[in-house]
């Protein structure tokens, strides 16, 4: 498979949507890496109950010059757009590749993902329409007062074929930052470093214990009544589980 990055194409999916656009020199020429004001503290956060996430944003692809990701929140079956946060500079040894964004506490999604080349830019996300999207590629949770490192956000995407026609399939992993990272923005913003915790974001959105358990409530339900043939697997794990 190949990476999905750096020409200019459209490939549409009932997964991810892919597309490419605009030419990058004028958009890179105005993009600056997402900070929060240097003055912030969690006290100052405390007051205005609003919280700052720090990540990492990383790709596979090489000819990306800079990232752009896109925040959203849950909403119903879907996510709505929130911030985007940008990360430039992917070629630079000295620049840290760590954005910063403060946020309203509560839970928070990766919903897109762009990546801006020479060749233009190029953008991985999945519209439901009315403002909405329907993959959430990773979250994290924040609590008012809080600076947290949520990890490091790597992500790729890879064109597929199939009998059915092409698409995108997205590898997204999460990790701690590399130790020359940790070190260079410690360096380089020492007091967001001092007050920065770490809990990772989780890739994707697994439903939560309670939900699973109501599904597999009504699961055994139609079953009993005839409307369903079998419940899933994990349900029996879950009741397993359960009684040890």
């Amino acid at each position: 498979m190949k990476p999905a990055y750096g020409g200019k194409f459209i490939v549409r999916n009932p997964g991810s949507r892919l597309l490419a656009a605009c030419l990058a020199p004028a958009l890179a020429a105005c993009m600056q890496t997402s900070r929060v004001e240097d003055a912030t503290t969690t006290q100052k956060l405390a007051t205005t109950k609003h919280a700052v996430a720090v990540m990492r944003l990383g790709t596979a692809a090489p000819n990306c010059l800079h990232i752009r990701i896109l925040l959203g929140t849950r909403a119903g079956d879907g996510y709505r757009r929130g911030q985007v946060v940008t990360v430039t500079g992917l070629k630079s040894v000295t620049q840290s590749q760590v954005a910063e964004v403060e946020l309203d506490p509560g839970e928070h999604h990766i919903i897109g993902f762009s990546c801006v080349a020479e060749q233009g830019q190029t953008f991985v996300n999945d519209p439901a329409g009315d403002g909405l999207f329907r993959t959430s590629y990773a979250r994290f949770t924040l609590a008012p007062g809080e600076i947290v490192n949520v990890g490091y956000f790597h992500f790729n995407a890879h064109k597929t074929k199939s009998a059915f026609g092409g698409g995108v399939r997205p590898v997204v992993e999460i990790t701690d930052w590399p130790l020359a990272e940790i070190e260079r923005f410690k360096q380089l913003r020492p007091t967001v470093y001092a007050q920065m915790t770490t809990r990772l974001m989780v890739a994707g959105d697994p439903p939560t214990p309670d939900t699973v358990q109501k599904d597999c409530e009504t699961w055994r339900k139609l079953k009993v009544d005839g409307k369903a043939q079998n419940v899933p697997k994990n349900c029996d794990v879950a009741q397993s589980a359960n009684r040890t």
